[in-house]
């Protein structure tokens, strides 16, 4: 048999495969299970390679076949996209236009691709449309009318694309690879230390958990810190979580949990749904704690509200660069639903309801991330937050350490009902 038959077969069994399946999905609109389209592709493969078989004596090799799981992957996938996705090492995709490519990887490499992604500019722009209009939670647009795009894929990975308004389309894709993550997994990481994973572990159980605020930069492992957290709370507990786009994944592993998102509007400019009136309508649900996935802006009011009307072990994070920072942002934040001139009433109710804020680092020379400091929220005076570090490292990429037993009793009784004994620890280093 010559190649040549063989590369005929390969491509009229793909032809045919592809209309059937195409087909299939237009019938089926959705209503098919997980994995459904794919198992009715690979069925038709075998189903037209028999046949081939029996009237030719054709038969495909094994390069063919990889080939055609490859085509059928593209098709039900998410593309040239999907060979990257595969992959358990590859944390983010960024793609600089069609002939550039870069992947971040588990601990802080990089590998970049040195084979063009896609074929030109518009056949980039087309990948990403088709993306916005079937494989989002909705229906999105991606054109010169609407260059921006910000959804997430139904198996779970945040997408972020942009034209137009760049020099070349860039895509980028967030891929969420430690959904389900503990505590322990970062010691063993060397993120955290075990004392302060044990310190942080108390101080979020129950029965009498803390508020805690998660800060850093964008990529610190602010929200794997908090999904660990989110691994400690109490089976019977009720969890509201609040995202702009679902990445804590919490209702996977904890049964009692209302999670939503935020909705950008339709193309036509209906639906619309902001975080700040999730945040409002949350409250209502009557959750044991809220936790927003972001902080980033008029919904931090709610958040605070919530921390002080009983909502105890309640976390959010919110980008800053220090535990001082983080809050002088939630108030700012604050600010922007309330209004001026009540700075410092805000300034005195998050001293009173935030109790523990954990600052995360990442050092991009080495990848790594993790824990930089847990500091309490002792009290404040004339408008400025009076902050106590318990945990710190003394020099950058130095171990996290413990500097102080907590000053504010009302952290201490806490973390002392969450189950830490701290008997012997020092009141100050």
């Amino acid at each position: 048999m010559s190649l040549r038959d063989v590369m005929s077969l390969r491509d009229e069994i793909w032809g045919s495969v592809r209309s059937e399946v195409q087909e299939f999905r237009l019938e089926a609109d959705g209503e098919t299970e997980p994995g459904g389209y794919e198992a009715f592709a690979l069925s038709a493969v075998r189903r037209r390679e028999s046949h081939a078989l029996d009237q030719s004596g054709r038969m495909l090799t094994d390069d063919d076949l990889e080939w055609l799981r490859d085509q059928i992957e593209a098709l039900l996938g998410a593309g040239p996209m999907e060979r990257f996705l595969r992959r358990g090492d590859v944390e983010n995709i960024y793609v600089f236009g069609p002939d550039r490519a870069v992947l971040a990887l588990s601990g802080g490499k990089q590998e970049h691709i040195l084979e063009p992604v896609f074929e030109d500019e518009a056949d980039m722009i087309r990948y990403i449309a088709h993306l916005a209009t079937t494989h989002g939670q909705t229906g999105r647009r991606f054109d010169n009318s609407a260059p921006l795009l910000d959804l997430r894929l139904r198996t779970g990975e945040r997408v972020f694309a942009a034209m137009a308004v760049c020099g070349t389309p860039f895509l980028t894709v967030r891929c969420h690879r430690h959904r389900e993550i503990r505590l322990e997994n970062l010691v063993a990481s060397g993120s955290i230390s075990q004392q302060a994973a044990e310190f942080l572990r108390a101080a979020v159980r129950p029965p009498a958990p803390a508020n805690v605020l998660v800060c850093g930069a964008l990529g610190a492992g602010k929200t794997t810190l908090l999904r660990a957290l989110l691994a400690e709370i109490g089976t019977s507990e009720i969890v509201c979580t609040l995202e702009q786009t679902f990445e804590l994944f919490l209702d996977q592993t904890h049964p009692l949990t209302f999670a939503v998102e935020t909705r950008e509007p339709n193309s036509d400019g209906s639906g619309e749904i902001t975080m700040e009136e999730l945040a409002k309508r949350s409250l209502r649900s009557g959750a044991d704690r809220v936790i927003v996935g972001e902080l980033r802006g008029p919904e931090a009011a709610t958040f605070l509200s919530a921390c002080g009307t009983g909502s105890d072990g309640s976390m959010a994070t919110i980008h800053a660069s220090s535990p001082r920072q983080a809050l002088a942002r939630l108030v700012r934040y604050c600010l922007t639903a309330t209004g001026p001139g009540v700075q410092s009433a805000l300034i005195q109710e998050a001293g009173e309801v935030i109790h523990l804020v954990v600052h995360l680092r990442g050092d991009p020379r080495t990848g790594f991330r993790g824990v930089n400091s847990i500091a309490e929220v002792v009290s404040s005076v004339e408008d400025r937050f009076q902050m106590h570090h318990i945990f710190g490292r003394r020099e950058r990429g130095g171990p996290l350490e413990l500097l102080g037993r907590p000053r504010n009793p009302e952290v201490v009784e806490r973390i002392v009902e969450g189950g830490l004994d701290m008997t012997g620890w020092p009141d100050d280093d």
